[in-house]
């Protein structure tokens, strides 16, 4: 870090010839997964799939002492931001300004591949908020001060001068970790032995294959053919008789050694070339068994389905339960960096004396188009809109859920004037049964889109007249 004159060094790129089964004697988990994050296909496939669901958009609230919506502030919340992620001095040359949307994801890459994030909040020289900076959990180590208190500090890679991190502005937020350890790791971690055992199955499948798993070529020379044909010299001698063979089946041996399977082979009586395995190289070897335990491993250690992986089946895991609870768990590494934008902005804005808080909720992750979720927001449009005109919610609530905002200030407020006619409907539960009606279409009201009509009804077995 003290190092600021020459150029950074540059990455050799060679990861890709690692092999983990070896490496993982050597490195520890922390750094296995920063390389397997980047090379390994199912850890990378699983990482990206994991940033794309969960890149939601995030939407910040202003809320006074008194737990109330406060739009004064949230105007002055929204100049905070603006300082933080828009440049306005362009005198200084070069200078990276990360967006929302950057942070927000260099936060969940995070959180994959450390379990938890932790970040600074910078203040310029004006005590204004200027720049969110991540740091890298792995150079964190924590001091236990007190009982169940802990300090955090920062030794960064090549200096040996620690860093104190016992500072208002520093934040750390974990993800699903055990509660009685302060150290964290990666939720992937548990991929690291389910993927060596399989680098060294495929190590394994291309030595056999190259021996057993295609055809190979056998070359019978004749004996008493290489013997007739023999110097007359040689043949008198018998030591020199079994050079000469020698020398006749290592000179055949040179000749087919590097033939490629389509080239021509001439040879004369004395050689009689066949192929071994030629019926059916490779019935005696089939490992799909050992890849399939492997791959499912591997996906349960991924946290993952098998369509995001490039394992799923035609028709299979694209509409399911495992595909909801996909969307849900990358839904859910949201939370950790909603709870420290909080808190980040939470100090922001009391830094100019506001005595309030800041409350950050991301966008549920969905898996559907937008055109496929319409029908649903408008029948939820016309739900709050009736709650809303019965006084039930007020206009802010209303368009936060709607619109992830408050209420702007030329739009009329609506709550408790019945701008709406109460709909009332009413359910015949007569012939409500579990037993045949396991949707709850029978319970729907009269004339909605899910009638009774749609109900499955048991029919009655029909008559036959003798």
């Amino acid at each position: 870090p003290s190092n600021t004159t020459t150029p950074l060094g540059l990455p050799t790129y060679r990861n890709h010839l690692q092999d983990i089964f070896t490496n993982r004697q050597s490195q520890d988990a922390r750094d296995l997964m920063t390389d397997l994050i980047k090379y390994d296909p199912d850890v990378s496939a699983t990482l990206h799939a994991y940033l794309t669901v969960a890149n939601t958009d995030p939407h910040f609230y202003v809320y006074d002492q008194n737990d109330q919506l406060d739009t004064t502030a949230q105007a002055q919340l929204q100049l905070i931001i603006g300082q933080m992620v828009r440049r306005s001095d362009y005198t200084t040359g070069y200078s990276f300004t990360a967006s929302l949307r950057e942070i927000a994801e260099d936060f969940r890459y995070s959180i994959l591949l450390r379990g938890s994030l932790g970040a600074e909040l910078i203040f310029n020289k004006l005590l204004q908020p200027s720049n969110i900076r991540n740091v890298d959990m792995k150079t964190v180590e924590w001091f236990e001060t007190a009982p169940g208190v802990y300090k955090p500090q920062q030794r960064p890679a090549g200096s040996s001068q620690p860093i104190s991190l016992d500072i208002a502005t520093f934040f750390v937020k974990s993800y699903r970790q055990n509660p009685n350890e302060i150290y964290t790791e990666s939720t992937f971690v548990s991929a690291i032995n389910t993927i060596a055992a399989r680098q060294q199955v495929i190590n394994d499948l291309y030595r056999i294959m190259q021996k057993t798993g295609y055809p190979r070529m056998d070359v019978e020379v004749v004996e008493e053919v290489i013997r007739k044909n023999a110097p007359t010299d040689v043949a008198r001698d018998p030591v020199a008789m079994t050079t000469w063979v020698n020398q006749q089946i290592g000179s055949i041996s040179a000749a087919i050694a590097g033939l490629r399977p389509d080239s021509v082979f001439v040879h004369m009586d004395s050689v009689k070339p066949s192929i071994i395995n030629d019926g059916g190289p490779g019935k005696a070897f089939d490992v799909t068994s050992i890849i399939d335990v492997l791959n499912a491993q591997n996906q349960a250690a991924l946290k993952t389905v098998a369509t995001f992986i490039g394992r799923g089946e035609s028709g299979v895991n694209t509409g399911t339960v495992e595909a909801r609870v996909f969307s849900m768990s990358a839904d859910s590494l949201n939370g950790p960096i909603a709870d420290l934008f909080s808190d980040m902005l939470t100090l922001a804005l009391r830094m100019t004396g506001y005595q309030g808080y800041v409350k950050c909720a991301f966008t549920k992750a969905e898996l559907r188009p937008e055109t496929e979720l319409e029908p649903m927001m408008i029948i939820k449009q016309t739900r709050l809109l009736e709650l809303l005109s019965l006084g039930m919610i007020d206009d802010n609530e209303f368009h936060m859920e709607m619109f992830g905002r408050p209420r702007p200030d030329g739009a009329p407020e609506l709550s408790g004037t019945g701008f709406v006619a109460a709909q009332t409907n009413s359910v015949d539960t007569g012939s409500v049964s579990p037993n045949q009606d396991t949707l709850g279409r029978s319970v729907s009201p009269t004339g909605s889109s899910a009638a009774k009509s749609s109900a499955v009804t048991k029919k009655s077995p029909s008559k036959s007249k003798s």
